[in-house]
């Protein structure tokens, strides 16, 4: 059987490899650089793998993205393009995003840092209602992510609608594509849920000509790319009340320096690029799945489009 290569950033790949031969104990899986015979190689599983290193092994019918990126397969110049390329599509990974989605999205509508802020100083707040029958949720990137969040944020009660490159069709969701579709969805989008692909169209989308189209007072939700959104236009939005608050969960400089505004500004909700981080026992199965459907001549899911970057 032929063998498959593994190289997971500058971390060791041993809890995967324990964690694929779980799934199917006839998988040899060797790690860079120690995977012996490039011609033995169909399969590679690479996070973060030098570049030009692809390139070299003559027999490859597969590459893995060990995450929900796929940037840092296609900035190899040298990567062989006749060779399907697979994301993540693991429903552990999806339900862990749309969770950071749906806890931020009614923490900010709850406005939990207004209570937090009553409960140092002891103060009892007075009764009040919130209408939840006015929130509407916009997300930019509807695909396996998005599509999930979609229908979790339904399921409670939400209303939504999403942006994305090609027309969707899921029950309860508005579709909208296009230049056009974008601004006719921001006009009554007051919570922003961003989890485009990083591409050359994506960088810089979240600025202040896009907080312009939404209603006064909305929030933005950022767990796509850190390079997506123009932090400074984010402080100017909140200062002049066009943006509420957000919620982010990717930054351009990760970590986050501590000369950063964003530590100090109590209007934006901060996590360290956690929303769904990979959960080793669910995406091995995904992984071997896809091995296997490549090895039996079959397309692989999460198939990357290499035109389009995702």
């Amino acid at each position: 059987m032929p063998n498959i290569m593994i190289k997971l950033g500058d971390e060791s790949a041993e809890s995967y490899i324990k964690a694929l031969n779980k799934v199917d104990p006839t998988l040899n899986i060797l790690e860079w650089p120690n995977y012996g015979d490039p011609d033995e190689i169909d399969v590679a599983m690479v996070w973060k793998l030098p570049h030009g290193e692809l390139s070299k092994l003559p027999n490859l019918k597969l590459v893995i993205s060990m995450a929900a990126g796929v940037d840092h397969v296609l900035s190899d110049p040298g990567y062989p393009k006749d060779v399907p390329l697979a994301r993540v599509t693991d429903p552990h990974m999806a339900r862990s995003m749309a969770h950071w989605f749906i806890m931020n999205i009614l923490r900010l509508h709850r406005e939990t840092n207004y209570y937090d802020s009553l409960r140092i100083k002891k103060i009892w707040a007075p009764e009040r209602a919130f209408d939840t029958d006015s929130i509407c949720v916009g997300i930019m990137g509807l695909g396996y992510l998005g599509g999930y969040l979609a229908k979790m944020l339904v399921n409670i009660g939400l209303q939504v609608q999403g942006w994305s490159r090609t027309p969707k069709n899921l029950i309860g969701i508005r579709s909208f594509t296009g230049e056009d579709g974008l601004v006719e969805m921001l006009k009554t989008t007051n919570y922003l849920a961003c989890l485009l692909p990083n591409t050359s169209a994506t960088k810089g989308i979240l600025n202040m000509g896009l907080f312009e189209k939404m209603p006064k007072g909305s929030f933005l939700l950022n767990a796509g790319r850190g390079n997506q959104l123009v932090e400074e236009d984010l402080s100017m939005a909140l200062d002049n009340g066009q943006i509420k608050g957000a919620a982010l969960d990717v930054f351009i400089d990760e970590p986050m320096p501590e000369s950063h505004p964003f530590w100090d500004d109590q209007r934006i909700i901060i996590t360290p690029h956690h929303a769904a981080e990979v959960f080793i026992p669910s995406a091995a199965n995904a992984f071997v799945e896809n091995i296997k459907r490549v090895r039996l001549g079959q397309s692989p899911k999460g198939l990357v489009d290499l035109n389009v970057g995702y």
